[in-house]
């Protein structure tokens, strides 16, 4: 489970700063001032092609068949009531290749694609530490993907391994690299090109196809369209692999466009390089059909996109002290440790949604919280913030040390009514069972809920539930 940052101490919110915790809206929608493109396409997660958006959450610690630590993952199916029958898929499931075992970490990683292109979505896990062979070779980690029909995920197939190496569970992301109209898989050096055999096997492969320039290592990427010319590209954050004398890692961030030809050699956003980073979430925030840039850590840093795409210019820093957002920007707080961006309001332009999950609340330490920041026809300016924690009223739950709440964010569209509901992890609610909060999208607070191993029939114990959303 995620450590506590370096930076990490103690902090104290001061209750006069009259941070916007009570019940209310979570963002109002406010009156349409243009007709802008619709941002948040690929919200929609529908495993059992009903319409409604699904939600697939890991708890890659979980213990399964009394081997600890072998991991599974939650489905929530949508309907027009929103999130409903839920289901949980392990490697014992019906139709999923593998064996349970400890310390598989099955869900390790979550992606979501219609990867052979049959108009349901599939899920592909990783499994951090599944042992395997193939061609002679031992392997490590492996990734699965369970096949989308008509009754969720029925079958599954892993993914052959690629080349020699030992490691084959890589930072992946899914979208459509070429605009052939197929989902492809992307990893740092390789894009698989769908459409995608229900053998695993790809119909190509774009080799060279690099995130970063250098030696870095890749710890977080993000898809999105932000050229506007209607093929995916890839926004990455990259480190050294070494801490500098003062203990901290250099951070890079890199764009590469996709084309007919495949993924473009990476560009470095230089004017994002250096202050700490965690997360980088895109989105269309100002409504003019291209995807802009969110990264966060300690507050957020904003990069609108043009005509080029993601080009140089100083980020938009917007922060606790920021005009319109509630609370006060204290170190260590981490405004933005995770970042989800999509239309919560329903205008037409996306929304940041951003874990605070080392908020306090008075002696209460790391209670945590979430923010939305709403779009606009000039992008996010902080006006209108709104943040929440399990203390606001219609929240289940209690704030208590610890909890960690936000340090996971998400958005889906259960009910299809073309409004993202947040989705908050805490995957150290009670001693790290962990928990997941699904909130409503449109005006309250009023009918947020959780649930946990005891709605999921699974062991709490260590499970880390809410530690893994797709990326």
């Amino acid at each position: 489970m995620p450590d506590r940052p370096r930076s990490f101490r103690r902090r104290t919110l001061a209750l006069a700063t009259g941070i916007a915790l009570a019940a209310g809206a979570l963002l109002a929608a406010p009156a349409a001032d243009a007709a802008p493109q619709q941002p948040g396409k690929r919200l929609r997660a529908d495993f059992n092609g009903d319409g409604y958006g699904d939600l697939a959450v890991a708890a890659p610690y979980a213990t399964v068949n009394g081997k600890t630590r072998a991991g599974y993952v939650a489905v929530l199916y949508g309907s027009a009531r929103g999130l409903s029958a839920r289901k949980v898929y392990t490697q014992a499931s019906p139709g999923i290749p593998g064996t349970v075992e400890k310390a598989d970490l099955f869900g390790d990683r979550l992606v979501t694609a219609d990867l052979d292109g049959d108009g349901y979505t599939d899920l592909l896990v990783g499994a951090g530490g599944e042992r395997w062979t193939e061609g002679g070779v031992d392997r490590l980690s492996n990734r699965t993907v369970l096949w989308g029909g008509p009754k969720g995920f029925g079958s599954g197939t892993v993914l052959p391994a690629e080349g020699t190496g030992h490691y084959q569970d890589p930072l992946t992301v899914a979208g459509d690299f070429d605009g052939d109209g197929h989902q492809d898989l992307a990893r740092n050096g390789r894009v698989l090109l769908g459409p995608f055999g229900r053998d695993g096997r790809p119909a190509g492969t774009q080799e060279g196809a690099d995130f970063v320039d250098g030696d870095l290592n890749t710890v977080s990427a993000a898809v999105g369209d932000t050229d506007g010319d209607g093929i995916d590209d890839i926004v990455t954050l990259a480190r050294s692999y070494d801490w500098d004398d003062e203990g901290n890692y250099g951070n890079y961030v890199y764009s590469a466009r996709g084309g007919r030809d495949g993924l473009r050699a990476p560009v470095g956003l230089k004017d994002l390089y250096g202050p700490k980073a965690d997360a980088l979430a895109l989105g269309d925030l100002d409504g003019d059909g291209r995807a802009d840039l969110v990264v966060g850590s300690d507050g957020l840093r904003v990069v609108y996109a043009g005509k080029q795409g993601l080009g140089p210019g100083r980020p938009q820093v917007i922060t606790q002290d920021t005009p319109g957002v509630p609370g006060t920007q204290e170190a260590g707080d981490m405004f933005g440790r995770s970042l989800a961006v999509g239309d919560v309001t329903g205008d037409g332009r996306a929304d940041i949604v951003a874990g605070i999950p080392f908020e306090d609340f008075g002696r209460v330490r790391n209670a945590g919280t979430f923010a939305v920041l709403p779009g606009g026809r000039s992008g996010v300016t902080g006006a209108g913030t709104r943040v929440f924690s399990q203390d606001s009223a219609g929240v289940p739950g209690r704030a208590e040390t610890d909890d960690l709440f936000g340090l996971t964010v998400f958005l889906v569209d259960g009910n299809g009514d073309g409004r993202a509901e947040p989705v908050v992890g805490a995957p150290w609610e009670d001693s790290h069972a962990g928990a997941v909060w699904v909130f409503p999208g449109r005006t309250s607070t009023q009918g947020a809920a959780t649930f946990g191993a005891r709605t999921l029939g699974t062991v709490a114990s260590g499970a880390g539930l809410g530690a893994v959303f797709p990326g």
